[in-house]
């Protein structure tokens, strides 16, 4: 047997058979002092595999790895062996704590955190291991956990999910709640009103998953948090209808008697506190919650709406409030009123061939309603529709200039290539 790979024969010693314990290097040559003999005269490549049987201590296999090139015949005494591999018994490490004590050995592939604490034997079977439904956290019987009720004997059969016991704290059946709709995931009952509240609508019980919104102290950003089941919940479109709107509960969802400063700090603060924190909308966004609270004059001006969102975002910074992205919001919105003053300049022109118009359709009444037209706003045309021109008269010509079935507005709309509409007298016409 040679200590390099320069032999002639490769072989792999099986041990598994062989009783005596093999470990040192001695021992290895002990035990090729009694296999070489009888390996004098074998012709190796006629079997790959074959075993040597010794008097009183097993038999030891021998597999042929490697045969040098030529070297196919019958085991002559100079011929170089090279042992490359030896399979030996399996030892049992890490035994199981439970069968050791019955008398039995058992691999022991889980481990009791509590055991280890002590420094006991830590070492537990897949038989005797104690692994309850919700977390992998194994261990002993001894040391399985009872249910966390106070006064509650039964053992625990699985571990809470909910935030506050994560995973951790383990509960009996009779202090079970199950997910809605996930089969492998369990609440003991405090986490489960947190995760699913009860619908505040009386005589519902769905769950309560969209959560009140309106904010009850700018200060500090505190919602107001009554939940409701999608059934029964509000949602202000207050980003338009490509967004998620806020959600309110049954007394907040009127939003009656809220001041204009009121509308705009609910959707500022809200959209900051919400979880990713949400961009507040445009001026244009801002002028339609405006007009849809009764506060029709300022919706229509935006310089001023800016000025107040300005001067609401330098008192937030007083607060605890954070609102991300501030400046951009800022810039933004100065970017719009710029181009909504260039509208407006655009439209004062158009407002002055309209009273033209007015004049040379309406010959009795036409100065009178001519003198009263006053612009509110003006929007140019975008690919999806065309201008739009919204105007306000005196109460008292509203009808004078329309037109029965609104037949001036239309003629008015068609000379001049946009749509024009009044303004005012319980909305937008």
């Amino acid at each position: 047997m040679t200590e390099n790979l320069t032999g002639d024969i490769d072989i792999v010693l099986d041990l598994r058979g062989y009783r005596p314990t093999v470990t040192e290097a001695k021992d290895f040559g002990a035990l090729w002092d009694q296999l070489e003999p009888a390996l004098v005269g074998r012709d190796l490549s006629a079997s790959p595999v074959f075993y040597l049987d010794t008097p009183s201590d097993g038999s030891v296999g021998i597999q042929i790895a490697r045969l040098r090139p030529g070297g196919a015949g019958a085991v002559r005494p100079e011929t170089r062996f090279n042992v490359v591999a030896v399979r030996e018994r399996p030892r049992l490490r890490y035994r199981c704590r439970v069968c050791a004590g019955q008398g039995t050995g058992t691999y022991g592939p889980f481990v009791c955190p509590e055991c280890r604490q002590g420094g006991a034997d830590d070492r537990i079977c897949d038989e005797h291991v104690v692994v309850l439904a919700g977390a992998l956290t194994s261990t002993c019987p001894e040391h399985r956990p009872g249910c966390a009720h106070g006064g509650c004997p039964a053992p625990a059969t699985f571990r809470c999910a909910g935030d506050r016991c994560r995973r951790r704290t383990a509960w009996c059946d009779a202090h079970r709640r199950g997910h809605p709709s996930d089969p492998d995931i369990d609440y003991c009952r405090a986490c489960y009103d947190v995760h699913f509240p009860v619908c505040e609508e009386p005589s519902c019980r769905g769950v309560g998953t969209v959560a009140c919104e309106f904010v009850l102290e700018t200060a500090t950003g505190r919602q107001c948090g009554r939940r409701s089941c999608t059934r029964h919940a509000h949602r202000w479109q207050v980003y338009g209808g490509e967004r998620v709107g806020l959600g309110l509960c049954r007394q907040h969802r009127g939003r009656h008697g809220m001041t204009a400063d009121d509308v705009l700090a609910q959707i500022v603060v809200a959209s900051a506190v919400r979880r990713p924190a949400m961009r507040p909308p445009s001026l244009a966004g801002f002028a339609h919650n405006l007009r849809n609270a009764d506060h029709r004059r300022l919706a229509v001006d935006y310089p001023a709406i800016n000025a107040r969102l300005a001067g609401l975002y330098t008192e937030l910074k007083r607060t605890k409030v954070r609102v991300r992205d501030a400046d951009r919001h800022l810039a933004a919105w100065n970017r719009q009123v710029a181009a909504e003053n260039s509208a407006s300049a655009e439209g004062e022109r158009i407002l002055e061939r309209l009273r033209a118009l007015v004049r040379q359709y309406d010959r009795r009444y036409g100065e009178p309603i001519a003198a009263s037209l006053r612009l509110v706003q003006y929007k140019a045309a975008t690919a999806q529709r065309p201008g739009l021109l919204f105007v306000d008269v005196a109460e008292e010509l509203r009808g004078l200039f329309a037109g029965k079935g609104r037949r001036h507005l239309i003629a008015y709309s068609d000379q001049l290539g946009l749509q024009v509409r009044l303004e005012g007298g319980g909305g937008r016409r």
